[in-house]
């Protein structure tokens, strides 16, 4: 979500930095640092008014250059910090996993099932330079979205999905969202439709939800600090997979 490669945080950032708005503010900080710097190595007092109200137009620059900022990824830092506060705190017991005991090549490998219309997934290749599994990607299912994007009962919400960067383009995000759905469409949870949360700087998984035929219903301008974040509602209804 920060840093990795086509993070939101990033594109976000670099979207707010290359604004005119910023723009200006940034030459108006340069500027107004050049000439305070200009007329304290002056002969001219250092004091005097036109001191005192360039310094003051730095600082308002500067402060509005660092609010921008914060407004551009602050509602991504503020969501992942939500995120390992409440179910990444304790996946097992969020998602009613339960363990169980799988076999393979001979050899007994204890492994976490879901027993609810809630579960994780990861996706596992083995590494060629380790020659051990590791995890490159995951997804979950959860309760349905609050308020503004609660859509009806019988909703799970697809959430958490993420694919290391270095593994992308292999089809690792496709084959957890049919996890998800295989899970989603068994008859014992009787639900009838996946959702989903996405931003607009998101732009390659909005291709693939929409490549899976999951189409938006609800767009909405999320206000924080001085910037909106648009956020996608997206839904599939299980209906056309059974």
């Amino acid at each position: 979500m920060m840093i990795g490669e086509g993070a939101p945080a990033r594109a976000h950032l670099a979207a707010t930095t290359r604004s005119p708005s910023f723009l200006c503010a940034f030459a108006l900080f340069i500027i107004s640092i050049t000439v305070e710097v200009t007329t304290l190595s002056s002969f001219l007092p250092a004091a005097s008014y036109p001191d005192v109200t360039v310094a003051a137009i730095a600082l308002l620059t500067l402060l509005y250059l660092c609010y921008s900022i914060y407004s551009a990824v602050g509602f991504y830092i503020q969501f992942g910090l939500t995120c390992l506060r409440t179910d990444l705190k304790d996946i097992q017991g969020h998602y009613n996993l339960c363990q169980v005991t799988s076999t393979s090549n001979g050899n007994s490998n204890p492994e976490l099932e879901a027993t609810s219309m809630k579960g994780f997934w990861v996706a596992e290749i083995v590494s060629p330079v380790t020659n051990k599994a590791e995890i490159v990607g995951c997804i979950s299912l959860g309760d349905p979205p609050p308020p503004p994007f609660t859509s009806g009962p019988g909703t799970t919400e697809l959430r958490r999905m993420i694919v290391s960067p270095y593994h992308r383009r292999r089809g690792i995000a496709r084959a957890l969202i049919e996890v998800c759905e295989a899970h989603a469409t068994t008859s014992k949870h009787k639900l009838t439709a996946i959702v989903l949360r996405t931003t607009f700087y998101q732009p390659h998984a909005r291709r693939l939800y929409t490549r899976l035929g999951y189409k938006i219903v609800l767009e909405k301008d999320l206000r924080f600090g001085n910037d909106n974040v648009h956020v996608f509602l997206y839904r599939k209804d299980l209906l056309t997979l059974k």
